[in-house]
C-alpha cells in the first residue's frame, strides 16, 4: 500500500506494520519531524523540573495500538541475531526489561519513520557490524 516492505526492520511483521499503519495512516504529513512523531507514540520522556530540579523524567502513558505494537516489536527482539536484538539485550543488562523495551521501540519508530515519509530502504549491519565499529 506504500510501497515500502517496512518487515525488513527486524521485530516488525505483517500484522505489526498493518496495526501501526491502521493507527497512523498513510500520509506522512500528519508528523512533520520524527521528533514529533516517537512524541506522539509517547516514547520520548516528558521531564518535570522545579526549580532547576528534575523530579521525573518518566515517559507518559499514551493508550494507541501503534505504541503498543512498537513495543511488541521491541519485546520480540530478545533473541534475534541483529543489530537490534543486540541493542535491546545490552540495554536489558544495563536497566529493566520495560524501560529496555520502551527505548527499544522509540528505536524501532525513528526507523519506521525515514521508510515511511521518504519510502527508503533498511538494511540491518548484524551482530558482527555493530561489535566491530565498537571497537
Amino acid at each position: 500500500m506504500v510501497g515500502v516492505d517496512f518487515t525488513l526492520i527486524d521485530g516488525l511483521d505483517a500484522v505489526t506494520v498493518q496495526t501501526i499503519l491502521s493507527e497512523v495512516g498513510l500520509e506522512s504529513e500528519r508528523f512533520p519531524t520524527v521528533k514529533q512523531f516517537t512524541s506522539w507514540l509517547g516514547f520520548c520522556p516528558g521531564q518535570k523540573i522545579t526549580g532547576g530540579k528534575v523530579k521525573s523524567s518518566k515517559t507518559r502513558p499514551v493508550v494507541n495500538r501503534a505504541t503498543n505494537a512498537f513495543r511488541m516489536a521491541a519485546f520480540s527482539l530478545t533473541y534475534s541475531r541483529s543489530a537490534l536484538g543486540a541493542f535491546y539485550r545490552r540495554l536489558r543488562s544495563r536497566l529493566d526489561a520495560p524501560k529496555a523495551i520502551t527505548a527499544t521501540a522509540h528505536k524501532l519508530a525513528r526507523m519506521f519513520y525515514p521508510m515511511w515519509t521518504t519510502t527508503g530502504l533498511y538494511s540491518d549491519p548484524g551482530i558482527s557490524g555493530i561489535l566491530l565499529s565498537r571497537r
